[in-house]
């Protein structure tokens, strides 16, 4: 963890972090590092319950962990389901919630921060809270998207997005990934002091987008990065066909690169001919690699799938690759948070094109254009500065948490 925006640890509130992964997990959220990002690890401990692969050279660390981890073979991944979710909320979620109550007494945080995310939600919603202890909740999905729905069923997920609401209207104070998800938290539980927190660009991005050179010419490949997890399987495979297609028209090659470790290359649709896997990169080396790329993909729910996904969430890998100076090639519903980030902002071509003749044509002229990082140059730096400015957006977050 970089040493910016470090101080004495008296300046700190010491924190009980609750989510359901480590901090070194391989599928901790990026946001979470970047909101936390010189945040004193002696002031801060975490609480987790699920196990993963882990970072070898983690840049976020706490100075203790507590876990109560779900027994394996009750994850509700695939098999039983149903079953398996029943044993975990009636079984596992009351001894969870105790052990939470454990560690607060031990630990005695000055404030519990806890994203509002999978089996701790129930664990949250049913811990006995200290008399005057303060608690920051922070919303970044629902748990009535179709995913979730698939495993935990429609009646337990109203449950855990009731839970959400009650949690929010609990804590001192909350934040959301996007102003739709603010306003939806505002009708449900009539707090309105929230505030918006997302990915976003470090001072030191911006100087080095500043300061960097115009784009030249490449060396004849145009290189699509698409980073992290992929959320609209059908959108994205419609696009994938949609560049197949027209890729052997192009005056260039098309190289569709894969950051993030999700091993991509095993699934059926990979062509290793004109694709690539990267491995895992440190966040800085992440933001090295993208500038290599041409555009930044993102794709959620042309197809009208998941809309209390797509208009809610927020896709983080945008700030990423604006971090890059690298422009968003985006795909979406025209009700999605992409579609209004993409006209608001305007930090590159956008598209809610779900015919594959209408896609063809699009992604036809816009592969096409010269030096997109240079047309869209002024448009990110304007992001970086506002929209984007992830100190800023840290700068809050941390006045809520007590950071003076």
């Amino acid at each position: 963890m970089s040493d910016q925006n470090r101080a004495e640890p008296g300046q700190y509130p010491k924190i009980l972090f609750v989510h359901d992964y480590r901090p070194d997990s391989l599928v901790t959220a990026d946001l979470i590092r970047q909101l936390l990002l010189g945040f004193p690890p002696g002031q801060l401990e975490w609480w987790s319950c699920r196990r993963t692969g882990l970072h070898a050279e983690p840049d976020l660390r706490a100075t203790r962990l507590h876990e109560f981890v779900i027994p394996p073979r009750l994850a509700p991944n695939v098999r039983l389901t149903s079953l398996k979710c029943s044993l975990l909320e009636n079984f596992w979620v009351p001894r969870a919630a105790r052990h939470v109550e454990r560690v607060i007494a031990e630990v005695k945080p000055d404030l519990v921060v806890a994203l509002l995310y999978g089996w701790s939600v129930p664990v949250l919603a049913q811990v006995r809270w200290p008399s005057g202890q303060k608690l920051h909740v922070s919303v970044w999905d629902f748990a009535d998207t179709n995913g979730m729905k698939k495993v935990l069923g429609e009646s337990r997920s109203r449950r855990f997005v009731s839970a959400t609401h009650e949690l929010v209207r609990r804590a001192t104070s909350f934040d959301a990934i996007s102003p739709a998800m603010l306003a939806e938290l505002q009708a449900q539980t009539g707090r309105k002091d929230g505030i918006i927190v997302h990915s976003g660009f470090e001072s030191r991005h911006l100087r080095d987008l500043e300061t960097a050179p115009p784009e030249q010419p490449g060396d004849g490949i145009i290189r699509l990065a698409y980073v992290g997890t992929i959320i609209s399987e059908s959108g994205f495979l419609s696009l994938l066909a949609a560049l197949k297609n027209i890729r052997s028209a192009l005056p260039e090659k098309i190289s569709l690169e894969f950051f993030g470790g999700r091993n991509y290359r095993a699934r059926s649709w990979f062509e290793p001919g004109w694709m690539t896997e990267h491995g895992l990169y440190t966040d800085d080396g992440l933001v090295k690699a993208l500038r290599q790329c041409v555009w930044g993909l993102v794709v959620m729910d042309p197809e009208e799938e998941d809309l209390r996904y797509s208009r809610f969430s927020f896709p983080n890998k945008v700030g990423t690759y604006l971090s890059a100076g690298v422009p968003v090639l985006g795909f979406g519903h025209a009700q999605s948070s992409l579609a209004g980030i993409m006209q608001e902002h305007e930090p590159g071509r956008f598209t809610s094109a779900t015919a594959r003749g209408d896609l063809e044509k699009f992604l036809a002229e816009v592969l096409r254009l010269s030096s997109p990082r240079n047309m869209f140059r002024a448009r990110i730096r304007q992001c970086a500065r506002t929209e984007f400015n992830a100190a800023e957006m840290r700068a809050r977050l941390w006045r809520l948490w007590g950071v003076h």
